[in-house]
């Protein structure tokens, strides 16, 4: 299940930064690299005082890595460094935001959500996760101190790398990227789950089945409400005049663009299918009590007769011819059985059995 995230500020003022007791972590690591054609660096701090020291040193492009929301100071010390709006900041400590994208006189600002897969929990979790996209820098805001980019940063350090060449909007690109292909590893998974729940619905439907299909329908939902307004965000992006997103890296978030369409139609197709489960599922509890009704039903039509003839011997009248009959007691037992034996060869003619 994708955690629910609430952020209780009710009595504070806009624009105001507070400590959220529920933060995915307890720390914030900053990682700064620095990189051009023909340079690189790399940097962490732990602590507001190490991160101030770190900003000063200078690179053509500038990626500041930030992984966990913890410590507001450090927060505080980066957005005034870059002058970064206090709206911008709160909306960064909110992980309860919606995906969009917003327009400032000195940076964009987009934020959207990243979806995993928890194996022990077997549930999805859902991170947010904030660009800030200057003339030639970017800073990454991730919920949690896990470090999801760290592939990139790989890339980033390759002195063959495409991004020594690029500016800093193609690793803006870059981080939405990432983040959109993981998406298709989530569609992957819930296309598995799916086709192992239908097999388990045609087969042995039951409580518990009932419980996962409800349970992966509300994943499904949650993982359209993180993806669906991601597409309004590229689509405003790539129709606004950014100034520090420029024409070749909207190219390459037209491409991510239609990645999203594509799963918003699986996820579409997704939903359609769950719905089709549960009919499938009615249908096969309805089944499975059609068969038990039959079956108690024609033991019913085989011990009517046979309750009728015991009735019949039952009865305690003196002038009964077959009570002094010496084979009376076989003859009531071979008639029962042959009555039986007929009725089961008739239903079975009439493939009723």
């Amino acid at each position: 299940m994708i955690k629910d995230k609430r952020m209780q500020k009710n009595g504070l003022s806009p624009g105001m930064l507070f400590n959220k007791e529920d933060y995915l972590s307890s720390t914030t690591v900053v990682t700064i690299c620095g990189y051009g054609e023909n340079s690189y660096w790399e940097e962490q701090a732990m602590d507001p005082g190490e991160c101030k020291k770190m900003l000063q040193l200078e690179a053509p492009i500038l990626w500041i890595n930030i992984d966990g929301l913890a410590q507001i100071e450090t927060i505080k010390v980066i957005g005034d460094y870059f002058k970064i709006h206090q709206l911008t900041l709160e909306d960064i400590l909110n992980t309860t935001q919606r995906p969009k994208q917003e327009a400032y006189e000195n940076y964009t600002y987009v934020v959207f959500k990243a979806l995993n897969y928890d194996e022990e929990k077997e549930q999805f979790d859902s991170e947010q996760i904030s660009l800030i996209i200057g003339e030639n820098y970017v800073i990454s805001f991730s919920e949690s101190e896990k470090d999801n980019f760290e592939i990139l940063r790989k890339r980033v350090k390759d002195g063959k790398s495409i991004f020594r060449k690029r500016s800093a909007d193609y690793l803006a690109y870059s981080l939405i990227d990432l983040v959109v292909d993981e998406y298709f590893a989530i569609l992957e998974m819930s296309g598995e789950l799916l086709e192992k729940l239908e097999d388990t619905l045609l087969t042995t439907p039951d409580e518990k089945s009932l419980q996962d299909l409800h349970c992966l329908k509300r994943e499904m939902l949650k993982i359209r409400q993180a993806v669906w307004p991601l597409r309004e965000a590229l689509v405003g992006l790539e129709q606004s005049n950014h100034v520090f997103v420029h024409t070749e890296a909207l190219l390459h978030l037209r491409d991510v663009y239609s990645h999203v369409v594509q799963i918003i139609d699986n996820i579409e197709i997704y939903r359609e299918i769950l719905s089709g489960l549960y009919d499938l599922y009615l249908s096969s509890v309805n089944n499975r009590l059609n068969e038990v009704m039959k079956l108690l039903t024609i033991f019913a039509a085989i011990f009517i007769p046979l309750t009728l003839i015991s009735g019949i011997y039952g009865m305690n009248f003196e002038h009964m011819p077959e009570l002094s009959w010496l084979y009376g007691y076989p003859f009531a037992i071979g008639l029962m059985a042959t009555v039986a034996i007929t009725l089961l060869y008739y239903f079975r003619r009439k493939k009723w059995l």
